[in-house]
């Protein structure tokens, strides 16, 4: 599914820069630094809301919440039909400790965010949760040791 691509004037693109820099600026704040007034800034933050092209999240610091481990886990499905796809997706969709799920085109069929407290816990993901699924052909993890970057997006 292609996304539309949506038009952005030089304020908009302010906004949303400004926003990847702090999200914490209230709308004074992002008002003075775009150079609007509070009104016009209201309109413009609703409509880049409600079309979708910004999102407001929470990001919990994993680490922090006794998250000690984080890992991307590369899975290749025993058949690659609309139906099995489905059926993983809705699985794991469910478990609180896959944070990320992406569909993928190449050596694999989808790439998985997890986090969990400690490879006691990751062990008991992949061979409790993971195992229900026949489908699943192959499981390989990489083990996060650190990141010095995370971005939640840019404008092109």
């Amino acid at each position: 599914m292609e996304a539309e691509s949506a038009t952005l004037d030089r304020i908009d693109r302010k906004i949303i820069a400004c926003l990847l820099n702090d999200a914490s600026l209230n709308n004074a704040e992002l008002a003075e630094r775009v150079g609007l007034t509070a009104a016009p800034l209201s309109r413009r933050l609703a409509r880049l809301y409600s079309s979708g092209i910004i999102r407001q999240a929470i990001v919990v610091d994993a680490p922090r919440v006794g998250l000690g481990l984080q890992a991307f886990v590369e899975i290749t499905l025993d058949r690659t039909t609309p139906q099995v796809g489905e059926r993983f997706i809705e699985h794991v969709g469910k478990l609180p400790e896959v944070v990320e799920i992406h569909a993928v085109a190449g050596g694999f069929d989808f790439l998985l965010k997890i986090s969990v407290r400690d490879m006691t816990d990751y062990k008991r993901l992949i061979w409790q949760e993971f195992d229900r699924l026949a489908e699943i052909k192959t499981i390989r993890s990489t083990m996060v040791f650190d990141s010095p970057k995370i971005s939640y997006g840019y404008l092109p």
